[in-house]
């Protein structure tokens, strides 16, 4: 009896092992991180350039291809803030930090997931003045949500750069 307590245990490990699927498999990513993977353009953005646009709602630098916004910065008035969204970017709804990187400076901004957008994501907080700064000294440009990242982008047109760092900090008082 004694033999037969201590071989049932064992003669059970050596079925389920006999029993159990022999075939490796690759690990897959989490829903969320293969979710959260941009869109990349299938080409560089050959044909890519930013503009700037001003309203009574505030300006906004936002660099388009094609036609199709790719990324946008704006001040916005009443309230003051700053107000980013890019089209690239998938919605993440467990990820609501999304970062505006100028040169080596990042820059952490709140992600609207609630916003009524038809694609893309939008971001707002305060207007930070060093980013004004790095915007108008011409560094790169770029943007992250969770695992998306775009950037650094081509260089915005010193007039621009310019206008727009001028007028946000107006509105940012």
């Amino acid at each position: 009896m004694a033999r037969s307590l201590i071989l049932a245990p064992a003669l059970g490990a050596l079925l389920l092992a006999a029993c159990g699927d022999n075939n490796a498999q690759t690990p897959q990513p989490p829903m969320d991180e293969a979710e959260s993977t941009a869109p990349l353009p299938d080409q560089p953005l050959v044909g890519a350039g930013w503009s700037m646009v001003s309203s009574g709602e505030g300006v906004a630098l936002r660099l388009e291809e094609g036609g199709e916004l790719i990324a946008a910065l704006a001040c916005m008035r009443n309230p003051a803030g700053l107000r980013v969204e890019s089209d690239r970017f998938q919605p993440v709804m467990s990820e609501d930090r999304f970062t505006v990187g100028a040169g080596d400076e990042a820059y952490a901004l709140a992600a609207d997931l609630e916003a009524g957008r038809e694609r893309g994501v939008e971001a707002s907080g305060e207007i930070p003045a060093d980013l004004l700064d790095r915007i108008e000294a011409g560094e790169e440009i770029a943007f992250n949500y969770g695992a998306q990242n775009l950037g650094p982008f081509p260089a915005i047109p010193e007039a621009d750069r310019a206008a727009f760092a001028a007028e946000c900090r107006e509105t940012a008082g």
